[in-house]
């Protein structure tokens, strides 16, 4: 009975591959070297095509009148009435700068990746 089982199961397991084994069948019309053929049409690819519309404006100057719309000031914002000059340092910044504190894992063996 296991045997029958196994060979009902190998069959129908089968089935499939016999099923997709079958020839073709060519009709005679396309056999038929001398039957008549519709000529290939080209179409090209572009002949469809709409160029995109050029924007009157460059993109630039759409940002620079998005930004001034919305902070709502004038072209050069708050540098109309400054100089380009430098203020000058403050006065302590002539002394010396505080020594860094010392490193407290110096001596330290630490597992660093990539050193």
């Amino acid at each position: 009975m296991k045997r029958l089982h196994l060979l009902l199961l190998a069959v129908a397991g089968a089935a499939p591959l016999v099923i997709h084994a079958e020839p073709v069948r060519i009709s005679t019309a396309v056999s038929d070297a001398s039957a008549a053929v519709p000529p290939p049409k080209y179409q090209s690819a572009y002949a469809d095509y709409k160029p995109a519309v050029e924007p009157q404006i460059t993109p630039d100057k759409v940002w620079i009148a998005a930004n001034q719309e919305v902070s709502g000031q004038s072209a050069h914002g708050s540098h109309e009435d400054s100089s380009m000059q430098m203020a000058p340092a403050p006065a302590d910044s002539a002394k010396p700068a505080v020594p860094p504190v010392a490193d407290p894992h110096k001596g330290h063996s630490m597992n660093k990746k990539g050193q």
